[in-house]
């Protein structure tokens, strides 16, 4: 009997203990304390390592040329309308007091071509980066390899089943200097 007095007294007279409760309370504050962390970590950490939002680009519309084209079997002229695309606006005041520069040295490389020439997407391509090139030098950029383009390879039929990415060429990244880009907005051959 003395044993059980021994062992009820000091239930009787003290609290019960929770030590799960104390373990529990420092596993929340720790939950907190990391969900704060990765909360800062995925808004806070980020701002280091933003990127500047793409420039609008700014379209330059030419007046339409009109031209006589290599001869092949009959007289033939081209009637082309095209637009510059450019990203800076110190570009685009560039290109506007260099337009007559520009503009003869356009006509003069469209007096070079075919219509046989003119008339395939390679041709095309091939026109886009000389008219690049040539903008861009009367405005002062001298990098044409930048401004080359290339067009992306397509398998033949026969070998669609055998070609692994690394057949196909990749966008060639352009960079955003002078005039990135010729448009076309006529295009015609008679």
């Amino acid at each position: 009997m003395a044993q059980n007095a021994k062992s009820a007294a000091p239930a009787a007279g003290a609290a019960p203990q929770k030590p799960n409760s104390k373990l529990l309370i420092i596993i929340i504050v720790l939950l907190a304390a990391m969900m704060g962390a990765g909360g800062w970590y995925f808004t806070k950490g980020k701002e280091e390592v933003k990127v500047a939002p793409p420039k609008n680009p700014i379209f330059i519309p030419l007046e339409a040329f009109t031209v006589n084209l290599q001869r092949e079997s009959s007289d033939q002229y081209l009637q082309l309308g095209l637009t510059l695309k450019v990203f800076e606006p110190d570009y685009e005041n560039k290109i506007k007091l260099n337009l007559p520069d520009i503009r003869s040295k356009i006509l003069q490389l469209l007096t070079t071509k075919t219509a046989t020439e003119l008339l395939t997407a390679e041709g095309k391509k091939k026109l886009i980066g000389e008219i690049i090139s040539m903008s861009n030098s009367s405005i002062g950029i001298s990098n044409p390899a930048s401004h080359t383009v290339k067009p992306a390879a397509i398998p033949a039929e026969s070998q669609v089943a055998e070609t692994t990415p690394h057949d196909v060429a990749a966008p060639v990244p352009v960079e955003k200097n002078g005039v990135v880009d010729v448009l076309f907005t006529s295009f015609i051959i008679q």
